[in-house]
């Protein structure tokens, strides 16, 4: 373990995994449920004529639900693994955070094509793509090269 505290980027990355996981974890469940709804459902006869095209999109996309749902879930399980990482300071954490947030990243927002995720997917993107910036800044490197037991300046 580092004597002295982490620095601010390592706190914020820390604290963002945290809200990342929970969000994540929310999302995920939520979008597995609505999955097993409109699966379980016959939709076409529940919604009015005007809403038949809608009912119709989510009954054949409802792999991309699942899919969703699924991500979500992974990354949320990531996310946690990788908060418990940056907390004790483990030196293979930063890589790892910076790998496994830049691959979300870039893959989240280009999930929106095949409607497997909404605009959400962006700014979820932009949460990911932060995480990994704030690893480059050089306090964060000091921090996770430094031996144990050695300072490390914020």
């Amino acid at each position: 373990m580092h004597t002295q505290g982490k620095p601010g980027s390592v706190v914020a990355v820390l604290v963002l995994l945290v809200l990342i996981a929970v969000y994540q974890l929310f999302i995920g469940a939520t979008t597995l449920f609505g999955a097993f709804v409109v699966e379980g459902t016959d939709l076409m006869e529940q919604m009015p004529t005007e809403m038949d095209a809608v009912a119709e999109t989510a009954e054949q996309n409802v792999w991309a639900i699942y899919l969703g749902g699924a991500v979500c879930l992974v990354y949320a399980v990531a996310a946690t693994v990788l908060a418990v990482m940056v907390g004790r300071g483990e030196p293979r954490a930063r890589p790892l955070t910076i790998g496994v947030n830049a691959v979300f990243g870039v893959a989240n927002p280009a999930l929106m094509i095949p409607m497997v995720y909404g605009p959400g997917a962006v700014i979820s993107a932009v949460f990911a793509l932060v995480v990994a910036g704030l690893l480059f800044r050089r306090a964060a490197q000091d921090y996770f090269s430094a031996p144990a037991g050695e300072t490390v300046r914020s």
